[in-house]
C-alpha cells in the first residue's frame, strides 16, 4: 500500500517556483506587429478615351482606306470615354470607402478630395467625370487653369517654368538613342502588324526609313521624322478606335485585333523614349508634377485623395524619373493605357508613426474599356498592378520620395 504524501508549504512553494517559468512563457507577448493603414492617396491619371487628335494618324497616307469619322470633334473626351472612367472611378470609389478615406453614404467631408486638371478641355471634361464617379450627386470642384492657358504643371515646355535647349536636347537623346537606331530595337513584329493593317504597298516607309531627332524649325522644340513619327500615333488610332467600342469591322477596317493592337502599342511607346523618358527630356516634362506629388505625399495637412489629371507624356516622364516600367494587359511596355493612372498611396503605422510608400497603376484592360465592364475589386480583371518604386528602393517612405525626386529634377532650379 503506496504512502499518501503529506502537502506542505515547503512543497507549494516549490511548486510555485516550478509553474511561474510556464506562466512568463505562455502569457501572450505585446503586439509588435506594425499596424499600417493608408492615410493618403494621389492619383496621376491620363484622361480619358477620346476623338484623334488632327493629324495624329500620321500613316493615313500610306492606308489603302480612309479612317473612319469620329462623331466626336478632334481631341475632345467622348461620352464612351467619360463612362470608361467611371467605372474607373467606381472601382476607386469602393477601395478608398474601405481603406477608410470616404464615406459608405453621403458625400465626401470638404476638403477630403482635390481634383487639379490640365488646362486642355479633355482633361477638364476627363476630371469632371471622375468627379461624378467618386462622390455621385455630390458638388465635388474640379480646378483647373483657364482653359487653354499652359499649364506648367503639364506643359511645362510652353512656358518659361523650365530651362530648355533644342540643340542640347537633340544632342543627348541622339547620343541615348543611337541617333534614333534603338527606338527600332525589336520592332519588328509592331512594324509588320501596322503596315498590314494600313495596307500599305511595300517598301513601306515605316520599315525603310530611319528615325531623324533634331531641332524643331523654330528652335524652340523638337522634331522627330521617320518611322516612329508615322506609326506611334498611327497606332495610337486604332487603340482609340478599339476602347471607343466601335464595330470591329472599322478597327483598322476589319484587320486590327485586340491582339494586333497590343502588338503595334510599342510603336506608340517608344515616341516618349524621344520627348519624356529621355534623361534630358524626363525632368522638364515631368518635374514640376513629380515635385508636386512629393509635396504632396509629404505635407502635414493635405486632402485625403489628390487626383491630377494630365496626359501619357506626363506619366511616361514620372516613371522614368522613378526609375521604373509597366506592362498592362492589352498595352506594350511603357505605353500608358487610355483613361489610367500612377496611384500613390502612403500607409502610416499607426502605432510608431512610420511611414511607407506604395505604387499601383490603376487601368482597365482595352476590352473592359471597350464594353465598359464592371471592375472587379480583387482576382482576375482587377486593374491595381503593384509597381516598383524604383530608384527609391522596396522600402521607400515618402521623405525617401521626395528627396530622390528633388535630385532627379534638380535641372529645374536652374530656370529660377
Amino acid at each position: 500500500m503506496l504512502a499518501r504524501a503529506r502537502f506542505t508549504p515547503r512543497l507549494a512553494l516549490c511548486l510555485l517556483a516550478a509553474l511561474i517559468p510556464a506562466m512568463a512563457i505562455a502569457r501572450p507577448a505585446p503586439d509588435k506587429a506594425p499596424h499600417y493603414r493608408v492615410d493618403r492617396v494621389v492619383l496621376l491619371i491620363r484622361h480619358g478615351i477620346r476623338a484623334p487628335l488632327d493629324g495624329e494618324a500620321a500613316a493615313a497616307p500610306l492606308a489603302d482606306h480612309p479612317f473612319p469619322h469620329w462623331d466626336t470633334p478632334p481631341s475632345q473626351l467622348t461620352p464612351h470615354g467619360a463612362q470608361a472612367l467611371g467605372r474607373l472611378a467606381d472601382y476607386e470609389r469602393a477601395r478608398l470607402v474601405r481603406q477608410g478615406l470616404l464615406p459608405a453614404g453621403g458625400c465626401p467631408q470638404a476638403g477630403s478630395i482635390a481634383i487639379w486638371t490640365n488646362s486642355k478641355s479633355r482633361t477638364i471634361a476627363s476630371g469632371q467625370a471622375l468627379a461624378q464617379g467618386l462622390a455621385p450627386g455630390c458638388p465635388l470642384a474640379v480646378d483647373h487653369l483657364p482653359e487653354g492657358q499652359a499649364d506648367p504643371l503639364f506643359d511645362a515646355l510652353d512656358t518659361p517654368a523650365v530651362p530648355f535647349d533644342a540643340r542640347a536636347a537633340a544632342a543627348s537623346i541622339n547620343a541615348e538613342l543611337d541617333n534614333g537606331r534603338a527606338l527600332m530595337v525589336g520592332m519588328g513584329p509592331a512594324v509588320a502588324t501596322i503596315e498590314r493593317v494600313l495596307g500599305c504597298r511595300a517598301p513601306c516607309p515605316i520599315s525603310t526609313q530611319p528615325n531623324r531627332i533634331a531641332p524643331s524649325a523654330d528652335g524652340k522644340g523638337l522634331s522627330l521624322a521617320g518611322p516612329i513619327d508615322l506609326a506611334s500615333g498611327t497606332a495610337q488610332v486604332f487603340l482609340l478606335q478599339y476602347t471607343e467600342g466601335m464595330p470591329l469591322r472599322e478597327v483598322g477596317w476589319g484587320r486590327a485585333s485586340a491582339a494586333d493592337i497590343a502588338t503595334m502599342s510599342p510603336l506608340h511607346a517608344r515616341l516618349f523614349d524621344v520627348f519624356a523618358r529621355s534623361a534630358y527630356m524626363a525632368p522638364r516634362v515631368g518635374g514640376l508634377i513629380a515635385r508636386r506629388i512629393a509635396a504632396t505625399l509629404t505635407a502635414r495637412q493635405a486632402p485625403a485623395f489628390s487626383v491630377l489629371v494630365g496626359h501619357d507624356n506626363t506619366i511616361a516622364a514620372v516613371t522614368a524619373l522613378i526609375g521604373t516600367g509597366f506592362t498592362l494587359p492589352g498595352y506594350g511596355r511603357n505605353d500608358p493605357p487610355i483613361g489610367a493612372g500612377l496611384l500613390f498611396e502612403r500607409l502610416t503605422d499607426t502605432r510608431t508613426g512610420r511611414q511607407l510608400l506604395r505604387l499601383s497603376y490603376l487601368a482597365q484592360t482595352p476590352d473592359q474599356a471597350r464594353r465598359l465592364l464592371p471592375l472587379p475589386q480583387a482576382g482576375a480583371g482587377a486593374p491595381l498592378h503593384p509597381l516598383s518604386l524604383g530608384r527609391c528602393g522596396t522600402a521607400c517612405t515618402p521623405a525617401g520620395f521626395a528627396r530622390l525626386i528633388a535630385r532627379q529634377t534638380r535641372v529645374l532650379d536652374q530656370a529660377k
